[in-house]
């Protein structure tokens, strides 16, 4: 209920698009944007066993990529932004790939 309440499912049309999506715990509602946990009794069946495994190791390494990242830069561990708009959304992408250039940078040049 306060996932179709939430910003991100009303506006899910304007800020998914082209095929993009997020990965979501198995509280939330799958979706063509929302891509979730197979859950019992599906969750059984072998091949969505696989599917549920190969996503929770890539949620793992996506997990630690961005807690590396916010440990590198304070400004990410709490990114006081508010998103309202498409413009609102890019300029946090901008500033993340802000902050992951020049650690990039840093890293080849050390």
């Amino acid at each position: 209920t306060a996932f179709r309440a939430s910003q991100t499912y009303n506006s899910s049309q304007t800020l998914f698009e082209n095929g993009e999506w997020i990965w979501a715990d198995s509280a939330y509602a799958l979706d063509e944007w929302c891509v979730t946990p197979y859950k019992k009794p599906l969750g059984n069946l072998p091949e969505n066993k696989i599917f549920n495994y190969h996503l929770l190791q890539v949620r793992v390494k996506s997990e630690h990529a961005m807690g590396y990242i916010k440990g590198w830069f304070c400004s990410l561990q709490g990114l006081r932004q508010q998103i309202d708009t498409a413009q609102d959304h890019q300029c946090a992408i901008a500033w993340i790939k802000t902050c992951i250039v020049l650690h990039t940078l840093v890293f080849f040049i050390e």
